[in-house]
């Protein structure tokens, strides 16, 4: 089974998406799993439409979301307070807020500190024993 990689992107209300690779695949939904459904549907369409389409989207492909920043800040901020992101990356709450809702996209530095600091903060969850 093929892979579709499909970017997400956060939103004031909800996420967009788009395949990676291939124009016109393109989806929205409030959660990853609307995501996912939207942009099969969207793989229909283009189907039904496109006598040439590539193979990938032919074989039922699995869909790999793959989150740009300001999906990553989206989906984590339902986990993760935005105080405590800010403590995780160094990124004021303000800013995390406006990312993780559209309004603005981080520099490449300041993205690349979301990202180290939220897979420290995983690493070190994944470290973690718990006694029971």
């Amino acid at each position: 089974m093929d892979t579709l990689k499909v970017i997400v992107s956060g939103g004031k209300d909800h996420y967009g998406a788009w395949a990676k690779d291939i124009q016109g695949i393109y989806g929205t939904g409030n959660n990853l799993d609307e995501v996912k459904d939207n942009i099969k549907e969207a793989i229909a369409l283009f189907l039904e439409y496109n006598e040439d389409a590539p193979a990938v989207l032919k074989e039922n492909p699995k869909i790999e979301l793959i989150f740009d920043i300001t999906g990553l800040v989206k989906h984590y901020s339902q986990f993760i307070t935005l105080p405590a992101m800010e403590n995780l990356t160094g990124v004021n709450q303000k800013q995390l807020w406006q990312y993780a809702n559209g309004y603005k996209s981080p520099r490449k530095e300041t993205a690349e500190r979301i990202e180290k600091g939220l897979k420290q903060f995983a690493q070190q969850l994944e470290c973690e024993k718990i006694a029971v």
